[in-house]
């Protein structure tokens, strides 16, 4: 489960999709790595629940 830190986060990011999808394409390849950045970063959010499920069974980082 996503803590509201999380949420809060993985809104901004679409919200930062959403935005930079506005702007005048200016590189043919640009939207693309933008959307692989956002991607990217909300792979590493929504892991955290599940990092957190295994440290809490002893396995993991913590």
């Amino acid at each position: 489960m996503l803590i509201s830190e999380e949420q809060k986060i993985a809104q901004l990011l679409g919200d930062a999709w959403n935005l930079y999808f506005t702007l005048p394409v200016e590189h043919p390849m640009g939207r693309d790595e933008f959307c692989r950045a956002i991607h990217h970063c909300q792979n590493m959010v929504l892991a955290r629940p599940a990092i957190r499920a295994l440290a809490s069974k002893g396995q993991g980082y913590k």
